[in-house]
C-alpha cells in the first residue's frame, strides 16, 4: 500500500472520530446552593403593553416606522370579552414587571387641555387596572410627545418631525408629565406605578428627543426638569434612565443625570450567540450588563433591561425573525446571563403587537394583517408564548438570586450552557438552564437545600413552531443526572403549577 493511500485512510478515520465526538454530549455540572443569597432583585420578568392606537404610518424614508411597533392591535376599551381573553394570557404568563407605554398626545393634545377619558386613556386604565389587581409592578413609559404644540417650530407641519421632536418648552413638558403622574397615582389611585421613563431611546439620530436641527439632544435637561416638577408636587415616583439602546458600554463620562433618577435602564436587541456574525456576543452583553448593574447598585439603585428582543434573524414588516425558535433561545440566554450579571428586571418587546410593522414581536396574536383588523380571538403566538412563559411563569417579583456554580466543558468563546437560580420570599426555588449549543449537554444537577419535590419543564427543538404547546412537568430528585438537548430551555422548580394555572406574580 503506497503512502498516499495510507494517508487518505488515516484522514478518513480521523474524520470519523472527530464527527463522532462532535455528536457526543459535552459534560457540565450545575450546583445550586439555595441557602446562599447573592442579592435580591428589585423587579421581575414581564413584557411591554402599549395603549397607543392612533396609526403612526407612513414609513420613514428608510422604510422604518415612525413609532416602531408601539401602537395598534388592542381591543376597544369597552370590549370586555376581548380584554378578558387578553389579560387571561398575561395571567398565564405570570408577567410581573411590565413596561406600559403611552404618548403625550393621548392625554394633552393641546397645551394645558387634558383628555383623561379618551379611548386610548381608557385602554391605559384597562392595563393599569389589571396590574393593580395582579400586583404587577409597572414601569410607565412616555414613548414620545407627538404633539405639534410643543414640537420645535422647524419640525411642525411634518408628522415625522412632530413625533421625533424633543420638547420646545421644557417647562411645559415637565408640567405635563407631572399632571399625568399625579392623575394616575392620586386621582386614579394606581399604586402599581413604580417607575417613570420620560422618553423612549433618546440619543439616536433615527429616534425621538431630537433638536430643531433633527440631531439628538441630551436627555439630562428633561430628567432634571421632570424631577423638579415631581418634587414640587410631592410626587415620590422615581424616574428611570437613560433608556438608551443598544446596550452601550458603560461610560461614566456620559452620566450627568444620576442625581435625578432612581433607577438605570437600557435596551438590548443586537446581542447574538458567541461565534455568530453580526451584533455583539452574549458574553460581551453579559459583561456590559454586569458593569452597568455594578454601577447602579453601588449608588443604591436598581438596573433594568427595559426592552429586550432579537433582531439577528430579521425584523422588518411581517418578518417572523424576532419570534423564531433560535431568537427565543437567545432571549432566554440573555435573561439567564443577565440574572447572574446583576440585572433587576427584564421586559420583553412585546406582549401585544400587530406583527406587520417591524417584525413579529408579539407574545399573543390579536391582529389579522391580511384583513387589517382585530382577530376574533386572542391566541398564543408560536414559539414566543410558551418559550418566554418558561422564564416568567415560575418566578415572582423581588426574588433572591442564589449561588449557582456551573463547571465542566464550557467554551468561553462559544455557545455554552447558561444557568441561574432564584428563590422566592416563600422559599420556592426555580433554576433556569439554557443550552445555547448545537450539541447536547450531559449534566449533573444538584439543588439543595429544597424542602419540596422538584419539577422539570423543558422546551426543545422538537417543539419548534408548534401552534400550541403544553408545559409538562417531570418530577426530579434534588441531585440527578440529566440531558440538556441542543438549543433548549430547562426549568427545575419546586413550584407546583399545572399548565392551566396562572403564572406567579408574588
Amino acid at each position: 500500500m503506497n503512502l498516499e493511500v495510507q494517508m487518505r485512510r488515516l484522514a478518513f478515520v480521523i474524520l470519523l472520530v472527530v464527527s463522532a465526538r462532535a455528536d457526543e454530549p459535552f459534560r457540565v455540572a450545575v450546583e445550586v446552593n439555595t441557602g446562599r443569597v447573592i442579592r435580591v432583585m428589585r423587579g421581575g420578568i414581564g413584557a411591554s403593553f402599549h395603549a397607543i392606537e392612533r396609526p403612526m404610518l407612513p414609513h420613514r424614508p428608510d422604510g422604518s416606522m415612525v413609532g416602531g411597533s408601539a401602537w395598534g392591535a388592542n381591543a376597544a376599551p369597552d370590549d370586555d370579552r376581548r380584554w378578558r381573553e387578553v389579560l387571561a394570557h398575561a395571567d398565564w404568563l405570570g408577567l410581573n414587571w411590565c413596561r406600559v407605554e403611552l404618548e403625550q398626545r393621548m392625554y394633552e393634545p393641546r397645551r394645558r387641555e387634558y383628555d383623561w377619558d379618551g379611548a386610548e386613556m381608557r385602554i391605559l386604565y384597562r392595563i393599569l387596572d389589571w396590574a393593580e389587581k395582579r400586583g404587577t409592578d409597572v414601569f410607565l413609559q412616555q414613548m414620545w410627545g407627538n404633539v405639534e404644540w410643543n414640537a420645535h417650530p422647524s419640525m411642525r407641519g411634518d408628522h415625522i418631525g412632530i413625533a421625533t421632536s424633543g420638547p420646545h418648552s421644557m417647562e411645559d413638558f415637565a408640567y405635563s408629565l407631572g399632571e399625568l403622574v399625579q392623575h394616575l397615582t392620586q386621582a386614579k389611585g394606581y399604586k402599581c406605578i413604580k417607575w417613570v421613563s420620560i422618553n423612549n431611546e433618546p440619543g439616536g439620530g433615527w429616534g425621538w428627543w431630537l433638536g430643531p436641527d433633527r440631531k439628538p439632544l441630551s436627555i439630562t435637561p428633561g430628567l432634571k426638569a421632570v424631577r423638579a416638577e415631581f418634587d414640587r408636587r410631592g410626587l415620590k415616583t422615581a424616574l428611570s434612565g437613560p433608556d438608551w439602546t443598544d446596550l452601550p458600554s458603560l461610560d461614566p463620562g456620559r452620566i450627568d443625570f444620576d442625581e435625578y433618577i432612581g433607577a438605570y435602564d437600557l435596551h438590548s436587541y443586537n446581542a447574538n450567540f458567541d461565534g455568530s456574525s453580526g451584533g455583539y456576543p452574549l458574553s460581551v452583553a453579559e459583561q456590559r450588563l454586569r458593569e452597568w448593574a455594578d454601577w447602579a447598585h453601588s449608588r443604591g439603585k436598581p438596573f433594568f433591561l427595559s426592552e429586550l428582543g432579537t433582531m439577528a434573524y430579521g425584523w422588518r414588516l411581517r418578518d417572523a425573525g424576532p419570534s423564531t425558535y433560535e431568537a427565543l433561545i437567545k432571549d432566554a440566554a440573555l435573561v439567564v446571563r443577565g440574572i447572574r450579571a446583576g440585572v433587576d428586571a427584564f421586559n420583553r418587546w412585546s406582549f401585544i403587537n400587530r406583527g406587520d410593522l417591524d417584525g413579529q414581536w408579539q407574545l399573543i396574536d390579536t391582529w389579522d394583517p391580511d384583513g387589517n383588523r382585530l382577530l376574533d380571538r386572542a391566541v398564543p403566538h408560536r414559539n414566543s408564548y410558551a418559550m418566554f412563559g418558561l422564564l416568567s411563569r415560575y418566578t415572582g417579583l423581588a426574588s433572591s438570586v442564589v449561588e449557582t456554580s456551573l463547571t465542566g466543558e464550557l467554551d468561553p468563546k462559544g455557545r455554552q450552557v447558561a444557568a441561574a437560580a432564584l428563590r422566592s420570599a416563600s422559599g420556592e426555588t426555580t433554576v433556569m438552564v439554557v443550552n445555547e449549543s448545537y450539541r447536547a449537554a450531559s449534566a449533573k444537577v444538584s439543588i439543595s437545600p429544597v424542602s419540596k419535590p422538584l419539577q422539570r419543564y423543558q422546551v426543545t427543538t422538537a417543539d419548534r413552531d408548534r401552534d400550541s404547546l403544553r408545559l409538562t412537568a417531570t418530577p426530579r430528585p434534588a441531585a440527578f443526572a440529566d440531558v440538556l438537548p441542543p438549543l433548549s430551555i430547562t426549568i427545575y422548580t419546586t413550584v407546583d403549577l399545572p399548565d392551566t394555572y396562572s403564572g406567579i406574580v408574588r
